[in-house]
């Protein structure tokens, strides 16, 4: 009857979309296509911080956040205004068409996790 009960609510969390599972190679793609241009996979900044080792200093759910609307976050979040007034060219990080799915945000964070 446990085993029952406890299926039911990972399926219920699975298909509300409330648990999605990143894929580490659709990560990397992203970020190959589209956030290479302002970050580096290492902690040398480009236009925007470097990357490596983020999710140490940030956890999934905070960076889910940021690349769904880093204005946003930079409104409401101390680290997003920080890192908004360190930029040395003035640029905020703008909202990425990608970045609106959710599935993409995980795949993404997925690869960020590996950046060491």
């Amino acid at each position: 009857m446990r085993y029952k009960m406890m299926l039911g609510l990972m399926m219920t969390l699975l298909f509300s979309g409330n648990v999605i599972a990143g894929d580490l190679a659709a990560g990397k793609k992203i970020f190959d296509q589209s956030c290479h241009y302002c970050h580096k996979s290492n902690y040398d900044e480009k236009f925007g911080p470097g990357l490596a080792g983020i999710i140490e200093r940030r956890d999934a759910a905070w960076l889910d956040k940021f690349l769904k609307n880093p204005a946003e976050m930079i409104k409401t979040d101390e680290y997003a205004q920080t890192l908004h007034e360190n930029n040395k060219y003035g640029l905020t990080m703008p909202a990425m068409p990608e970045m609106q799915d959710a599935k993409k945000r995980q795949d993404v964070i997925e690869y960020m996790k590996t950046i060491e």
